[in-house]
């Protein structure tokens, strides 16, 4: 009996595994978010959102806005804070935290939902103690749900770069 319930986990769990779809979308097929996509210098970003965000033109650097105290215009409706981080004059990650839902829903139904605007493959996801992962072809998308819901887009090789960057300028100090 116990052999029998041991090859019917090891099968579920092959059946499971191979039931997730490879996500292979590439760089340039990223969602956007609040029609903001990786690879945009800041005056495109800040054209993005209809310049209802002060981003100023640098090579490199975060741009954060919270939106705690103060509604966000109406194109930004539904968040709570934004990050834009830009490494060689490029967007490079973008990270949304959500106004947190009166229904709290799951981490698992707000990826649904937010696979079916974006057009991901939610099998796709991986979830790991709470944060969920979906790699692409040179991004990946992590979300959580645990104060409220939250998204970081990032382009892999762009991030990576950055974080080199960032080692090479320790080195020298």
């Amino acid at each position: 009996m116990k052999k029998l319930i041991i090859l019917f986990l090891i099968a579920l769990f092959a059946a499971s595994a191979a039931a997730q779809e490879k996500c292979d979308l590439a760089l340039n097929s990223a969602p956007a978010l609040f029609k903001l996509k990786l690879g945009m210098n800041a005056a495109e970003a800040k054209h993005a959102v209809d310049g209802k965000l002060k981003i100023k033109n640098k090579a490199e650097g975060t741009f954060f806005q919270n939106y705690i105290k103060k509604s966000p215009p109406k194109n930004l409706d539904g968040i709570r804070a934004i990050y834009l981080r830009f490494f060689d004059s490029k967007l490079y990650q973008i990270e949304i935290f959500y106004e947190p839902e009166r229904n709290r829903i799951s981490l698992e139904d707000f990826l649904r939902q937010f696979s079916a605007e974006k057009e991901l493959p939610f099998e796709s996801w991986k979830v790991d103690y709470g944060i969920a992962r979906l790699d692409c072809d040179g991004f990946f998308i992590e979300a959580d749900n645990y104060l409220n819901p939250r998204v970081q887009l990032t382009d892999e090789v762009l991030s990576a770069r950055f974080e080199e960057s960032q080692k090479d300028e320790k080195k020298k100090k």
